[in-house]
């Protein structure tokens, strides 16, 4: 189980996030939403160990993550919004070399490639040509099959459908649907509210760094629209470009 307690970060005396406490279990999916500058990228780069926290706990399985960060990258899988593929390999090149950098080859990768194919949706013919000459719904879909390789207990996803197409951006919320269903942790980073009440459990509001909402699906949608919780539990944030 994932476990943040009274998180805070600021820049430059600002706020980011600004003392978020929740939880998310295996087989949860927590879809985070809020308006830009709402503290969202932030609490999933501290979450990622990418940056480190001004105050509070993150731990996986009782493990504290900012003063052991290694302990959960061996089971992290984190899909940035920016691709992060190699444009002039293969994208079997590319799953080669990221398998590799997670400490995952030989025969194991090979399987791992072929799993994680189907859930991407790929096909021998697709992983043969170059990613640069892919579209856009290829490389997202690509972007989170070389996250997945060494098959990670908790998965982090920021805006994994942004600017795909609307059959592609299908094919990407079922494979996440698919991970969930296999009681896997993800927290998911999202605009399209849509998406959000389609595969999540639970659901995270934040408002200029804070929490506005947090809980079930099914309990905060019981008697109003995911639509009209958001713009309430928004109202009054700064809006950002």
């Amino acid at each position: 189980m994932l476990e943040i307690k009274d998180l805070k970060k600021s820049y430059k005396g600002k706020a980011a996030v600004d003392g978020v406490s929740l939880t998310v279990e295996r087989g949860q999916l927590l879809g985070v939403i809020g308006q830009n500058g709402a503290g969202k990228s932030t609490l999933m780069s501290m979450i990622a160990t990418l940056i480190k926290p001004d105050g509070g706990s993150i731990t996986w399985d009782g493990v504290n993550l900012v003063d052991h960060p290694g302990q959960i990258r061996a089971k992290l899988g984190y899909v940035p919004q920016d691709i992060a593929l190699y444009e002039k390999l293969s994208g079997l090149d590319n799953m080669k070399f990221w398998g590799k950098e997670s400490s995952v080859s030989g025969d194991r990768l090979k399987e791992r490639i072929r799993e994680v194919c189907e859930d991407i949706n790929f096909d021998e013919a697709m992983l043969k040509k170059k990613v640069c000459n892919y579209s856009g719904g290829m490389k997202r879909r690509l972007n989170i099959g070389v996250a997945l390789l060494h098959d990670p207990e908790l998965i982090l996803l920021d805006e994994p459908t942004a600017g795909i197409d609307i059959d592609s951006g299908k094919m990407v919320q079922n494979a996440i649907a698919r991970l969930r269903d296999r009681g896997k942790a993800i927290i998911y980073i999202g605009h399209y509210l849509e998406e959000i009440k389609e595969l999540a459990t639970h659901i995270c509001i934040l408002n200029e760094g804070k929490i506005a909402a947090l809980g079930k699906k099914e309990e905060l949608l019981a008697n109003e629209t995911i639509e009209d919780l958001y713009k309430r539990c928004s109202r009054g944030a700064a809006k950002t470009d």
